[in-house]
């Protein structure tokens, strides 16, 4: 029996394959709809998903059962293997990864529980998943259950939100609480300060939400409501939304619509339309994307996405002189796309594809010199076990699906650079040195993160905020955005040689617990800084704070929540001390380095000027100021390490990229003491043998 069902798999997943693969690109869904008159490049390569029933979890028709949608059911089973494409970094983020010697060989800090959002700590939300075994409340910050209502839109079921941290499906009888503290069964009651029990079978889970990426039309923004009040079984109908498919109740949870479905119970092609990820499905997470869009809304679904938020990113094929909104300064002159990929009509999963995919996948083969190698898995065993671990470069300070680092193709992959830039002398020593996007992404136009400060805690409860390459709010589409000019650090490629890259800085200033060893959590910082919890939004400041820090009104706004003394410094320590148990705190300055990537520019546009580089004022030790309200004389973390990376001195605190370029000799700009040294000691001599040696003729002519 086992054996004719594994055949029986195979030859549906053999008659799927055949199915897309033979599907012409002009090839119109099995129920009518709609046909584009002129397709784009991209409906032109669409193919058509074979008809599917949804499913519950018991795998009867929800049309029937009216109950949540179970994608286990209704994308698994005989066609997908769920639990092979669950256990990839897009459902897990690190929770399959919680080993601590693979973190520690990429350098992550003994606080870390994983390398991914699930167990890392990160400056800008400030917030980490809580470890397992711990013994007392005030070590837990934010819980498995928490985590999923803070960050389950966009990180989307499967591992994270079905299974708990010994590997337990919940709701099921071997899933129990380890102690009354198991992260992955409580959470923090903000307003009693305790830590209580979650209900699981009143949220239910969700699993992998196969909608998010697959649906054109799929909902970030309904999913991430449900998410947020606990309602995770119905996370993934709320994705389903604007399709039509699913109505949402006034009350909990969603119909169907009828109108939606096939007679034979199937959903509607031209419902669903499951496809290859779109640009527009990657974008609800990741960024601002568009297809040639002449105006950017600067806000969606009521929150910024973290790619544009830490590096400026914008994907979109148009000129950035045919920009509507928002408002770049000197746009008249950026006669050029945004990024000249997406001009071209590539889409994400044209670089960040499934790596056994056997269309794209790459072999490294260093016996062989292979680079790809076309007899590869076999189709319809890779529409059974898609790798979902989607290609991936190494850029900082990203440690996120580690086993996958330098699975994509990269810009040598593409481009062969030494057949052209015929105007570059020591092509191969440039080439090896410096990543493209020095020249290729000489500015960005865009505003990004300047600092996340929760070291001091505005009056909403949050961090305190700068932003640079922007005048005014990032949500005014009126605000002037002047981009910034990038800085440079280096970072092991491939092949593990230091290379120079483009970055934006986040400079984030934090407390932490020297006795715990860890970050002290925000909950923490709550306690010693307000008396009370929020009333209409706003938290009331503990007296000593306004005190210390608020103008002569009474008011503290961003230039008045700053550590310019020592006394507010000590102050801020003593609070912690006495309102949040936090015997040893400490004040520190982190600097992170965010690789930029996207926002490339063509030849017309790239840097061409070799001073620019070799000269005493070198682009690559640029000055970029940080946060302009830093404090001196406290630690400074880069990239795990106490380095002295930024230079006080200056009228607002810079980065020092000097101790960084040390490994580096840049000919113009470098300065090696010992040889220069050398140099006026060998014209010195040069000098005085001439002096000497001119003297000894003149006296023996006169002699």
């Amino acid at each position: 029996m086992r054996r004719h069902r594994g055949s029986r798999d195979r030859q549906l997943s053999f008659v799927i394959g055949v199915a897309l693969l033979s599907a012409p690109a002009w090839a119109q869904p099995s129920q009518p709809g709609p046909a584009s008159s002129n397709p784009t490049r991209g409906e032109q390569q669409k193919l058509v998903h074979p008809r599917i029933v949804l499913k519950d979890e018991t795998g009867e028709n929800v049309l029937r059962s009216g109950k949540p949608i179970s994608t286990r059911q209704s994308c698994g089973g005989d066609c997908h293997d769920y639990d092979y494409i669950a256990n990839s970094f897009h459902f897990q983020q690190g929770k399959n990864e919680m080993d601590r010697a693979l973190l520690t060989s990429h350098g992550a800090p003994a606080f870390n529980t994983s390398p991914g959002m699930f167990g890392k700590f990160s400056i800008i939300p400030n917030r980490q998943l809580t470890a397992v075994g711990i013994e007392e409340p005030s070590d837990a910050d934010m819980s498995q259950p928490e985590w999923l209502t803070k960050c389950g839109g966009c990180h989307t079921g499967g591992g994270i939100s079905e299974y708990d941290l010994h590997g337990k499906r919940f709701l099921t009888a071997d899933a129990k609480p380890d102690g009354p503290y198991d992260p992955s069964y409580t959470i923090r009651d903000r307003e009693k300060g305790q830590v209580v029990p979650w209900d699981w079978q009143k949220s239910g889970i969700a699993e992998a939400d196969c909608f998010l990426c697959h649906v054109p039309k799929a909902s970030r923004g309904d999913r991430k409501k449900e998410m947020a009040a606990g309602n995770f079984r119905w996370a993934d109908n709320a994705t389903l939304v604007e399709t039509g498919i699913v109505v949402r109740q006034e009350s909990e949870g969603f119909t169907y619509n009828r109108e939606a479905f096939n007679p034979d119970g199937s959903v509607k092609q031209d419902a669903i339309d499951l496809s290859d990820a779109t640009l527009e499905n990657c974008s609800q997470c990741h960024g601002f994307t568009a297809r040639n869009a002449t105006t950017i809304q600067p806000i969606q679904h009521a929150d910024i996405m973290r790619g544009t938020e830490k590096c400026g990113w914008v994907y979109n094929g148009a000129k950035i002189s045919d920009t509507v909104s928002p408002n770049i300064v000197g746009k008249e002159k950026m006669n050029f796309p945004w990024d000249v990929h997406a001009a071209a009509g590539m889409v994400c999963i044209d670089c960040h594809f499934s790596p056994n995919n056997p269309g794209r996948m790459i072999q490294e083969d260093t016996k062989k010199n292979l680079r790809y190698k076309p007899a590869g898995i076999d189709l319809a065993e890779y529409l059974r076990h898609p790798d979902h671990n989607f290609a991936r470069g190494n850029i900082p300070p990203e440690t996120v699906n580690l086993t996958r680092i330098n699975t994509m193709r990269a810009c040598g992959d593409c481009h062969d650079a030494e057949k052209v830039h015929a105007f570059l002398p020591y092509k191969a020593t440039h080439l090896r040195t410096l990543a493209c996007q020095v020249c290729h992404l000489p500015a960005v136009h865009f505003w990004a993160y300047r600092s996340d400060d929760w070291g001091f805690l505005m009056d909403t409860g949050g961090s305190r905020i700068t932003y640079r390459g922007i005048d005014g709010s990032i949500v005014d589409p009126e605000s002037e955005i002047s981009g910034y000019r990038p800085a440079y650090i280096p970072t092991a490629d491939k092949h593990q040689n230091l290379q120079i890259r483009p970055t934006n800085l986040i400079t984030g200033v934090y407390w932490f617990d020297k006795t715990k060893g860890r970050p002290v959590f925000t909950w923490q910082m709550q306690q010693a800084f307000f008396t009370a919890l929020p009333k209409e939004g706003e938290w009331p400041y503990r007296p000593e704070i306004l005190k210390t820090f608020a103008d002569k009104d009474g008011i503290i706004d961003l230039p008045q929540a700053v550590y310019d003394t020592p006394e507010k410094i000590a102050l801020v320590k003593q609070l912690l001390q006495t309102y949040a148990g936090v015997s040893d705190p400490e004040l520190r300055i982190e600097v992170v380095a965010w690789a930029t990537t996207h926002g490339i520019v063509g030849k017309q546009q790239a840097l061409r000027d070799c001073a620019a580089c070799h000269s005493k004022k070198s682009i690559l030790a640029r000055p970029v100021v940080l946060d302009s309200f830093l404090p001196s004389g406290v630690p400074v973390v880069y990239r795990g390490k106490n380095l002295k990376v930024v230079d006080f001195r200056t009228k607002e605190p810079t980065f020092d990229n000097r101790v960084l370029l040390q490994s580096f000799y840049v000919s113009g700009y470098s300065r090696v003491p010992w040889i220069e040294g050398l140099g006026w000691l060998c014209v010195a001599g040069a000098f005085v043998f001439s002096l000497i040696h001119g003297s000894l003729r003149l006296l023996r002519r006169k002699s």
